[in-house]
């Protein structure tokens, strides 16, 4: 059986499990019925987790997603002052998780044990646990080796947290997939009215900033967790807003200056099965330097004959470095790269909704009401501005018409979905809020902010030899990355030789700045080797 037939059938037969799936994982013994077997239950009684870990389950404390053990409600509303008009005033603790993707996978999932449970058993309300598996299965070939060590990390730490280990895998996988499996259920392109997210970027004089507000059902605002992710195999350091129950990257910055963002695209009406969109993003963040970079894996994934899943995507980044910037629009078996435009004079831009351009979308008569209204107000907006800084950007995010925010408004309110997370990159770091962002500043004045800096050693993080040889511009550096993701790091010594690159860093890089000759001998020598390295790659 030739391999394009064998590969055929196997993708056939993962759309026909997950056309019939059912849901299929439950726990053992459950004393007080809430979901949660008594084995790994530390919220017996009222309420079946404690998703902030402050000691007190959820039905008992007045603001379940922020820790405030001691449950401060200075108004008597019953809410805690964390929480007043039910707006979160802060994410959970920013977590810095540093090691192996593995060992973060297992940090990450010990950390927010109770969410993995929550949402693993949500999601499996739909999915089956044997539909993910078999949906993994067609895909892993392709998964990069990041994600999958992540998850099985995750799989050990939900293990020590108590659970069977196939429990524990069941639970990664269906919340690792959720997302791609739910746009086939869903036959891709079906997205209900009420969601919705808006994304734009612009640079002036005033400085350079990428913006986003994530829409989605409003109890969910609890979820997005801002975390810090340090690599130690010398990929990049970088910061995401994620649930942290995903390995993907949906809003990430990281240490090279590289920011994106994403927004579901619609509609992509003849997906397949193949890679997450999400997960080239990830990717991105861990290997991408430059914005040609980014844009270069994802041509080169299409260009190798490769295909994107179910979910179709749209996505806004940004190089900080000299501020150039592009929208990429991705479906099963294509993108499309539209790069910054000119607003007015001294200003460049780049904006989204949630659909395709005409000449991309499959359905040209598609038509998508809040997504076209939306991405009208913003282009109302945007040109409206004689500055283009910092507060131009949180007034545009916090449109909301008349006073009411609805489907149609940037800051959204619809009956049940809205608004959640809205965050601003800029070169540094991210501001934030929680909720709809109107009524987030409206309550506390100011929006939150997270360093990139603050919390990771970015000069450690950047400490690159091949970068002090070559230059940050250099093409070079592309094929030495491959070099090392595609042919070091696939035996032992290899990955030796990599280990300690990275390890002494620092210390080759000061010696290099300190001996010009010889820095300069060094970077002859390598880059006579760039056509034994593109030998090798050939394949």
């Amino acid at each position: 059986m030739n391999s394009k037939l064998l590969k055929t059938l196997k993708l056939s037969a993962v759309i026909i499990a997950l056309l019939v799936s059912v849901p299929a994982f439950s726990f053992a013994a459950d004393g007080d019925g809430d979901g949660i077997d008594d084995s790994s239950d530390y919220c017996v009684g009222n309420g079946a987790y404690d998703l902030d870990r402050d000691g007190l389950c959820d039905k008992d404390d007045n603001c379940p997603y922020v820790p405030n053990p001691g449950q401060e409600d200075s108004d008597g509303d019953g809410k805690g002052d964390v929480c007043i008009n039910d707006i979160l005033k802060y994410q959970n603790d920013v977590d810095v998780f540093k090691g192996s993707y593995e060992e973060i996978g297992k940090q990450i999932a010990k950390k927010y044990r109770d969410i993995h449970f929550n949402i693993g058993a949500l999601f499996t309300a739909g999915i089956s646990p044997q539909t993910a598996h078999d949906y993994y299965d067609a895909i892993e070939d392709i998964i990069p080796q990041s994600i999958k060590d992540q998850m099985q990390g995750m799989a050990l730490g939900l293990f020590e947290e108590g659970l069977s280990y196939d429990t524990a895998w069941d639970i990664v996988v269906v919340n690792g997939l959720f997302i791609e499996m739910v746009n086939l259920l869903k036959n891709s392109g079906a997205l209900k009215e009420s969601l919705g997210c808006t994304a734009f970027a612009v640079s002036s004089d005033a400085g350079t900033f990428l913006a986003h507000n994530t829409d989605n059902q409003k109890e969910n605002q609890g979820y997005g967790t801002l975390m810090y992710i340090v690599p130690d195999n010398g990929d990049n350091a970088y910061m995401h807003f994620t649930a942290p129950v995903f390995v993907d990257v949906m809003l990430g910055l990281n240490d090279k200056g590289l920011a994106i963002t994403y927004n579901v695209g619609n509609p992509n009406l003849n997906p397949t099965t193949g890679l997450p969109p999400l997960y080239m993003v990830r990717y991105i963040m861990e290997k991408a330097s430059t914005l040609d970079e980014a844009v270069g894996y994802f041509e080169n994934f299409i260009d190798e004959g490769n295909n994107f899943g179910y979910s179709g995507a749209i996505f806004l980044l940004v190089d900080y470095k000299d501020s150039s910037m592009a929208k990429i629009q991705v479906k099963s078996h294509g993108i499309k790269i539209t790069y910054g435009e000119e607003l007015k004079p001294g200003v460049t831009y780049v904006a989204t909704t949630n659909h395709y351009d005409e000449d991309f979308r499959d359905d040209p008569d598609y038509y998508y009401e809040s997504s076209w209204k939306r991405y009208e107000r913003l282009m109302e907006l945007l040109p409206g501005f004689d500055t283009y800084g910092l507060d131009t950007c949180w007034t545009i995010l916090t449109d909301h018409g008349e006073g009411e925010p609805n489907n149609n408004t940037i800051s959204r309110d619809g009956s049940t979905s809205g608004t959640t997370i809205t965050n601003i990159f800029t070169a540094d770091g991210c501001y934030y809020t929680l909720g709809m962002p109107h009524a987030y500043l409206e309550t506390y004045g100011e929006p939150q902010y997270a360093g990139l800096c603050d919390l990771i050693d970015c000069s450690a993080a950047r400490a690159c030899p091949a970068t002090e040889l070559l230059g940050q511009d250099s093409p070079y550096l592309a094929t030495l990355r491959m070099f090392r993701d595609k042919v070091l790091a696939s035996n032992a010594p290899g990955k030796k030789i990599i280990d300690l690159y990275y390890k002494n860093g620092s210390t080759i890089m000061a010696f290099l700045q300190n001996h010009p000759t010889i820095k300069k001998t060094a970077k002859k020598t390598l880059e006579s080797l760039m056509p034994l390295m593109k030998f090798f790659l050939r394949d």
